[in-house]
C-alpha cells in the first residue's frame, strides 16, 4: 500500500519539496482516483482537509523519517532520498505526475470543485459554481472554477 512518505517522495522526485498543502491535496485526488490510503477529509479554509494526515505527517516529522522546513509560504516537507520506501502505484505516479506543477491555490480550487461534487452527486456544473463560490468567496473566479470543473471532468474524476 502507498504511504504518504512514498508519497512526498514521489513528487519531490519529480519537483521540489511540497508544502503540506500540496500534500494534502494530492492525496485527497490520489483518494479520489479509487485508492484508499485511510485518511477521512472534510471540508476546511484551505479545501478538503484530512486532521489524520496532519497528524501523520508531524508523527513522522517528530519520528525523523520527514524533513520539515518552515518557510514563510508554508511547511516545505520532503524525504532523505537514502530512505527506503516502498513504489507507489502506478495510478498514484501518474496522478503525482500531472497535478505536481499545479500550485498550492490551483490545487485548493480542484479539490474543493471535487469535495462538492462528491458531497453533492447528482449536482450540475451550475450548483458546483454556486457552492464553490459559496465557500470561497472572492479567492476564484467563476472562469477558474468552471475550468477546473472541465479540467476534473478530462481526468475522469466526473
Amino acid at each position: 500500500m502507498t504511504n504518504v512518505l512514498s508519497v512526498i517522495k514521489t513528487i519531490q522526485e519529480h519537483d521540489v519539496a511540497p508544502c503540506k498543502k500540496k500534500v494534502q491535496k494530492i492525496i485527497y485526488l490520489i483518494q479520489e482516483s479509487g485508492e484508499d490510503l485511510g485518511f477521512d477529509y472534510s471540508i476546511h479554509f484551505y479545501g478538503p482537509y484530512s486532521e489524520k494526515l496532519d497528524s501523520e505527517i508531524r508523527y513522522l516529522y517528530n519520528r525523523g523519517d520527514l524533513n520539515m522546513d518552515f518557510t514563510p509560504r508554508g511547511h516545505k516537507l520532503s524525504v532523505d532520498n537514502s530512505l527506503a520506501t516502498p513504489p507507489v502505484s502506478s495510478t498514484t505516479q501518474e496522478i503525482i505526475a500531472y497535478f505536481r506543477l499545479k500550485s498550492p491555490s490551483d490545487l485548493e480550487l480542484l479539490a474543493t470543485v471535487l469535495y462538492i461534487k462528491r458531497a453533492i452527486p447528482n449536482a450540475n456544473d451550475k450548483n458546483i459554481l454556486n457552492n464553490v463560490l459559496r465557500i470561497k468567496g472572492e479567492k476564484y473566479s467563476e472562469i477558474e472554477i468552471n475550468n477546473s470543473i472541465k479540467e476534473l471532468k478530462n481526468r475522469h474524476y466526473f
